[in-house]
């Protein structure tokens, strides 16, 4: 297959069409080219092709082109606030408390483009990488992302940035206008290629933008000496590992400056025409100096905003004013009304003449949203909430009135869930009031119940984004529902008709030219000398008895791949996979030597796992593969599978229901899961294997919404809820755990079990985000200092633990938020019984591995003063390898590394080190 030849396989996916149904989704697929349709049909086609995807098909001879429309019911997004009227990303955003990650999402063309930080996300001190990013609004795909060279301070709390960053960004047709820095000038960009085709005239500053029938609406803001020298001391500041941003009350006056010389700048109105950059009109600081952010807006051939108190009405190409009213602040503008409304009032007046046409009470003590949907007005908002901070605490009432009297249709009281709401706007639909209280919340316009998804949420500032028929939900780093929300960047789709999954493949086993082969009896025994499985065993201690010396050189160094996993190792061979080259790789153990490679049908996330002479591992293909360990040929593959559908992942095809490849062998029995969510395509599967023949001996459906009305279960707490996401499975000797979910070997669910090994954001998630921890315990809690935390917990960034002692690598102390706020990173053991600290050492490195063998502790990473600081570390300046006392953390020796290691990617057997490194490669240590 020439993709493996050139080394694109993963980018590229080569599969056998089986029957008639296309394996993917809706609305995925920018183009299908085929001399012939076979079984297929031309419908069959149209379902998987994106709006505006084409298809070639060859007929009688000649090439026929098909276009799928854009269907009528679907909208686009084009500014923050919908329209003139008013995903490899990092699965998290930075910090919870300081500046968004994600800015200003929007769509059209069938494309999304937003304003992202890609900076590492494992220190806040790390200055921000800002791009405009353009992706495939149906699959993700990235199209182009442009660098932006300033932004707004980081380090700044979230609630302190200026509202309208948001508006900075707005896409129409072929076009994207944007400003590509704090103080930038307006500038056009090709949609589809990122390319720069205007920089506009004297529009240094523009801070808003509004586009309205070819006209371009800028609020700009003039950048004077003081404004850029302000700039230039923030970014100095950032600059420097210590500053007195590092804390509240030093950093706090020098927030107050910035916003205060941020303000200080004259504002005016321009109107532009979009295409021939010609200035229409002009307002001056004297009609726009108390503008209120978010009030301009356009509606036919006239444009409003409010100036103070007064409502004000433009022509759109001549900048006359009409007419000018006071009034409550201006929302929005549909059709021939203008909507305005504060805490008491909400009031209706005419675009022509700015006449009251109704006023009337809104019912509540605090109005956050304003929506004309299904045909009515809808006011959302809070009423008096006697506890906590405020009436943000109570419930979210939404009030329709009619569009024509202001009379009032309905009144929607829902009950409290005990959280304050979310720090960015509700969005809405013709149908829905999308809520953001404790996740996205559907409020049925008709009925007026609530649809609970606590367990998809967007980003801070911003929210989620419903276009293009999906529901767009940005990486955030909030830690409420942590162990069941999404994390990363989604686009979900509603729920398909049951007609669609009837008749859907079930699953199915393959078997393959080594099925009927006996291993050679050698491997019918497993070496105590060994690392069988992710992380040495079922418990996934890190632990093995096999005696390593604390002096270590290197014995070879291979190249293997791009991004590698942890290992395993058995039979004189370790095992690793290349996780985007969807591959797993068998190493003589002596020598470094290739002995064989295998291609899956996807990625693979995670260690196979060794078992009497064969790799058993799952794949992003829904799949399980039993290999032959001798020569890597297939014994089985199973589908798991029940409805074959691709979506796209991480910028490749995989299943809708992945299955992780660390699979846990117990008892001669494999358990592994198949899919993502609890929440979505039918929840998780909890397998059970027979390792032997593939054959399935149990499946265990881990489905959280009610079976009959699909509705989310009642929630735990503010902080916890029902559910999970997938991840790798652990056990001990009676039960089987998906994080603090309970399993006995037959696969029930139970109500309780033993101290474990658990994660929040999963064993795999190596992007070290700031409230996630991994937990020696039985149950999940917010592990990053949140108030509702369990206190007596035992967490860390790594955990290693043996039958006496839990040995740990994390904070001393986590404040709920703030990482400025963290107590100092330590190396510490406890007691496993009692949790009682044993000993405390201070490390010079970030421990990205670690594993016990023997008495020994080995600790690798690169420097912790380049990952925490604020620049971004030099991979070229390698890490460290330490080798410390178990019984006292005493250093016994280091060594320095070419490379980090991969994150958890250290295993112990035949007396060495084996390291999985970023740089691709495989290292084996062993002793002088």
């Amino acid at each position: 297959m020439r993709a493996i030849w050139f080394g694109k396989y993963g980018n590229i996916s080569i599969d056998r069409l089986d029957g008639g149904r296309l394996p993917y989704v809706d609305n995925l697929v920018n183009l299908v080219v085929t001399e012939e349709l076979g079984d297929t049909s031309m419908d069959e086609v149209m379902r998987v092709l994106a709006p505006n995807g084409a298809a070639y098909v060859k007929d009688n001879g000649e090439w026929k082109k098909t276009v799928k429309p854009r269907p009528e019911e679907i909208d686009e997004w084009t500014h923050f606030l919908h329209d003139s009227s008013g995903i490899t990303d990092p699965p998290h955003t930075r910090s919870h408390e300081h500046i968004p990650g994600i800015y200003a999402l929007v769509s059209a063309g069938g494309r999304i483009f937003y304003i992202a930080d890609e900076a590492a996300i494992e220190s806040i001190r790390r200055i921000p990488k800002w791009y405009l990013i353009a992706r495939d609004a149906f699959n993700g795909i990235m199209l182009w992302k442009k660098a932006i060279k300033m932004w707004f301070p980081h380090i700044v709390n979230w609630g302190q940035t200026p509202r309208q960053l948001q508006r900075r960004l707005v896409a129409v047709g072929d076009r994207v206008y944007v400003t590509l820095g704090l103080h930038a000038p307006l500038t056009a960009l090709d949609a589809a290629t990122g390319e720069i085709l205007k920089v506009y005239e004297n529009t240094e500053g523009t801070e808003e933008i509004i586009f309205h029938k070819g006209t371009l609406l800028l609020v700009i803001r003039s950048v004077t000496d003081e404004r850029t020298a302000e700039q230039v001391k923030w970014a100095q500041l950032l600059k420097r590992r210590s500053s007195p941003l590092d804390a509240r009350e030093t950093a706090e006056p020098l927030v107050k400056q910035l916003l205060a010389t941020e303000a200080k700048g004259d504002k005016v109105i321009l109107a532009l025409d979009a295409g021939t950059e010609r200035l229409l009109w002009k307002k001056d600081q004297a009609d726009v100096a108390r503008l209120r952010t978010y009030s301009l807006c356009a509606s036919g051939n006239r444009v409003f905003y409010q100036n103070g108190r007064d409502v004000k009405c433009l022509d759109l190409e001549t900048g006359r004013e009409n007419w000018s009213v006071s009034s409550t602040a201006l929302r929005l503008v549909y059709q021939g009304d203008i909507f305005c409304a504060d805490g008491k009032t909400v009031t209706a007046l005419s675009t022509e003449d700015g006449r009251i046409r109704w006023s009337e009470p809104t019912l509540l003590t605090e109005t956050r949203d304003l929506f004309v949907a299904g045909g009515s007005v809808w006011i959302g908002g809070f009423k008096p909430f006697p506890e906590k901070r405020g009436p943000s605490w109570g419930p979210y009432f939404a009030t329709q009135r009619d569009l024509a009297t202001g009379k009032l249709l309905m009144h929607v009281e829902p009950d409290n869930p005990g959280h304050h709401h979310r720090c960015y706007q509700n969005k809405a639909t013709d149908r829905y009031i999308l809520g953001g209280r404790r996740g996205t919340e559907f409020i049925d316009l008709e009925s007026g119940e609530v649809l609970w998804n606590s367990w998809a949420r967007g980003v801070c500032r911003y929210g989620v984004m419903p276009c293009n028929g999906l529901l767009y939900t940005p990486p955030h780093a909030c830690a409420c529902y942590v162990a069941a929300k999404l994390i990363g960047f989604h686009a979900l789709a509603s729920e398909r008709p049951q007609s669609e999954a009837a008749g859907q493949k079930s699953e199915r086993l393959e078997k393959g030219p080594a099925y009927e082969q006996t291993p050679v009896p050698d491997f019918h025994l497993t070496s105590s000398d060994s690392w069988p499985t992710y992380r040495h065993d079922a418990q996934r201690s890190g632990c093995t008895g096999t005696s390593v010396p604390a002096k270590l050189r290197p014995k070879w160094q291979v190249k293997i791949g791009a991004k590698l996993t942890a290992l395993t190792i058995e039979w004189g061979k370790v095992f690793v996979a290349s996780v985007d080259e969807h591959k797993i790789s068998a190493i003589d153990a002596d020598s470094g030597r290739e002995v064989w490679h295998f291609t899956a049908g996807a990625r693979i996330d995670s260690a196979p796992t060794l078992y009497q002479g064969r790799v058993i591992f799952g794949c992003s293909d829904g799949c399980v593969y039993s290999l032959q360990a001798s020569d890597g040929k297939l014994a089985w593959r199973l589908k798991t599978a029940e409805d074959e559908r691709y979506i796209v992942a991480c910028g490749r095809l995989e299943s809708a229901t992945p299955v992780i490849a660390s699979v846990l062998i117990l008892d001669d029995v494999v358990y592994c899961t198949a899919g993502r969510s609890s929440y979505l395509d039918g929840g998780i599967n909890l397998y059970q294997l027979n390792p032997g023949s593939g054959e399935i001996l149990s499946k265990t459906p881990i489905y959280s919404p009610d079976p009959k009305t699909g509705r989310q279960p009642k929630q735990f707490a503010p902080s916890a809820m029902p559910g999970a996401r997938a991840d790798i499975l652990t056990a001990d000797d009676s039960h089987i755990y998906l994080r603090d979910m309970v399993f006995d070997k037959q696969g029930i669910n139970q109500p309780e079990g033993g101290p474990h090994l658990l994660t929040l954001t999963g064993f795999l998630d190596d992007s070290w985000p700031h409230r996630s921890y991994w937990i020696f315990g039985d149950h999940c809690s917010v592990a990053g200092g949140c108030s509702r935390r369990d206190k007596n917990l035992i967490y860390g960034r790594l955990l290693v633990f043996d039958d006496e002692k839990i040995y740990g690598y994390g904070r001393r102390g986590v404040h709920w938020s703030n990482q400025l706020q963290d107590g100092a990173y330590r190396f510490f053991a406890v007691d496993r019984k009692d949790g009682k600290k044993q000993w405390e050492k201070r490390v010079m490195i970030q421990v990205r591995a670690m594993i016990l063998a023997g008495n020994i502790m080995f600790l690798a990473g690169p420097s912790a003063q380049a990952v925490f600081g604020p620049q971004e570390p030099d991979e070229k300046q390698g890490a460290l390898l330490i080798a410390v006392s178990a019984s006292d953390g005493a250093k016994l020796t280091q060594c320095q590394l070419d490379s980090s290691p991969v994150f958890d990617g250290m295993a112990a057997a035949y007396g060495r080190l084996y390291i999985s490194m970023n740089d691709g490669s495989l290292l084996c240590m062993g002793g002088e």
